[in-house]
């Protein structure tokens, strides 16, 4: 009796399968990103928060383009900011850059609460609402300009800063908690590129600096936009 055929998977699952893996090859291959932080990269799928045009743009080790002129740093790039932040589980973290809300997603698993904020109206909205689809509860997205976060949302013991500063917001600087940790881009003093800064809270008060090294991000917007 002759056999059915053999199912095969196609090759375009095929081919999206072996780049996802090789992606996550590549940045378990950095010194820099422990195990915690590589599991939750891997359960956040980043091609479930582009649109279909850039599936397969979002299975590799580069950005990807978001409405209004933003994008979504690559894997490697987020993953070293994240190792830099250091998050803990029991940590409030606070997010200035919503964009498509991947990097919330991986802060989500890595923190007891995210707080996300986007300047886009729709980059929120939408960011929300793909959150909401992948049951993920402890990521509250905002549409509010991140220069001026409001102290009703308390003090965060860690807070990622997507865009370049030239230095860092006053309300930033106060919504940082005793012993926090803030990590963003930083100009120097118009100089290109930038250069990735940790500041950390001590007990004093005061902020301790580390430089990271040069970095390539945009220019964190201040105000708030909408298309409506």
């Amino acid at each position: 009796m002759a056999q059915p055929p053999r199912a095969y998977p196609s090759i375009a699952a095929s081919a999206r399968a072996e780049a996802k893996a090789q992606l996550l090859m590549r940045l378990r291959a950095r010194g820099d990103v422990d195990l915690a932080l590589l599991r939750a990269m891997e359960a956040a799928p980043r091609e479930n928060f582009v649109g279909p045009a850039f599936a397969d743009l979002a299975l590799r080790d580069v950005a990807v383009p978001l409405p209004f002129g933003q994008t979504m740093e690559s894997p490697s790039a987020l993953a070293r900011t994240i190792a830099a932040l250091d998050p803990r589980p029991g940590n409030r973290i606070l997010e200035i850059g919503a964009g498509s809300g991947f990097s919330a997603k991986v802060l989500a698993m890595l923190g007891r609460e995210v707080v996300s904020v986007d300047c886009f109206e729709k980059l929120a909205l939408d960011a929300r609402a793909r959150l909401e689809r992948l049951g993920v509860a402890n990521v509250a997205v905002i549409w509010a300009d991140g220069f001026e976060i409001s102290p009703s949302h308390g003090l965060f013991d860690r807070i990622l800063v997507h865009g370049v500063f030239d230095e860092i917001p006053a309300a930033l600087a106060g919504a940082l908690a005793e012993g926090g940790v803030l990590v963003g881009p930083r100009r120097r003093a118009g100089a290109e590129p930038c250069e990735l800064v940790r500041l950390g809270r001590n007990a004093a008060g005061a902020m301790e600096e580390r430089v990271l090294g040069p970095w390539r991000a945009q220019r964190l917007l201040r105000g708030v936009f909408s298309d409506r």
